[in-house]
């Protein structure tokens, strides 16, 4: 069986680094599994608004929606299942450079596969809520990369969803968002299967003496800014689940905060958040558009569903909370 060592590496950098505990590679669909109308209303209103947009109306102009579930296909898909998360990644190794014809080919090709990557993940994957589509590869040509982040920028403009999230990471990137975090983490890793992080154990055993580190070794430990952030190695979702977990057994989240909770202003003056972070578990779990907003398998506080719509920027909003509360979060 050939071996892509690029999978392997996502794979690792899925299961490592972003703490996907599913992963699996060149992920495809079963003829036998049934997929209704329902499943697929979220994809087909994002296809439908890409159609009608300026920018893409032609961009999958030989295939038709359904045409496109039937080609389902992602090259790594991985689920972290504590944040909610599915991730679609595409890889490619082109070793003179990204390249599918013509530069605009080329970023048309990668537009069409973050898109139906996303289109897939809503459909197969109609139970969870976020979405990472990413298109990743080594290298591009810096004329072919300007186009593909023009179309980047549209095509976020037109999703315009914060629960989906798409990305083209290349060149400098790959090696400081990608490869970097996962030489890191994979220190304390001992899974012998893994063929990414068995070949950097066997370069790690050369300890010939080597000259001082250049400019871009020396910054490899270095991640970019858009590295999520993580207490006690949890992301924001898990962390704030087991954080209210932890504050209601010690006592620290008095009737009159449950309360104040409840409230849609409260919660957006303290937490940023455009719900009520408590709902009482006889309200419905999802907005007026029947996405759900709610953690549904648990429920928090004695009587109420936690709100599971958590990100990054609102760390410092829940800390300051957990401090406000008097809950120390190292437990």
């Amino acid at each position: 069986m050939k071996i892509e060592i690029a999978e392997s590496l996502i794979s690792s950098y899925l299961k490592h680094v972003e703490g996907c505990r599913i992963v699996q590679t060149n992920w495809r669909t079963s003829g036998k599994w049934v997929i209704t109308e329902h499943d697929t209303l979220r994809a087909r209103a994002l296809f439908d608004k890409l159609e009608a947009s300026e920018s893409f109306s032609g961009l999958f102009k030989n295939s038709s929606f359904d045409q496109l579930l039937k080609q389902a296909e992602i090259d790594v898909l991985g689920v972290n299942t504590p944040e909610g998360i599915v991730y679609g990644v595409d890889i490619a190794f082109h070793s003179a450079g990204l390249n599918y014809g013509s530069k605009e080919e080329t970023a048309s090709r990668i537009i069409k596969k973050i898109f139906r990557t996303i289109f897939i993940m809503q459909t197969y994957f109609d139970e969870v809520e976020k979405f990472d589509s990413y298109f990743i590869t080594p290298k591009v040509n810096t004329a072919t990369a300007v186009l593909i982040d023009d179309y980047m920028t549209k095509a976020d403009a037109l999703i315009d969803d914060e629960n989906i999230s798409i990305d083209f990471i290349s060149n400098e990137r790959f090696y400081s968002e990608i490869v970097d975090p996962l030489i890191q983490n994979s220190e304390l890793e001992h899974d012998t299967a893994d063929l990414f992080l068995r070949a950097i154990k066997l370069l790690q055993l050369d300890n010939r003496k080597t000259a001082e580190p250049q400019p871009q070794q020396a910054s490899a430990t270095k991640r970019a800014t858009s590295e999520k952030r993580k207490i006690n190695e949890m992301k924001i979702g898990q962390f704030v689940r087991h954080c209210f977990r932890e504050a209601y057994t010690q006592g620290l989240i008095t009737q009159e905060e449950i309360i104040n909770l409840q409230n849609p202003e409260y919660s957006d003056c303290i937490f940023n958040a455009k719900f009520e972070v408590l709902r009482n578990i006889n309200r419905t779990i999802k907005d007026e558009k029947g996405q759900p907003r709610y953690y549904a398998r648990e429920v928090f506080c004695g009587n109420y569903r936690l709100s599971s719509q958590w990100y990054e920027p609102q760390w410092d909003y829940f800390l300051a909370w957990l401090k406000k509360i008097g809950c120390q979060y190292n437990f």
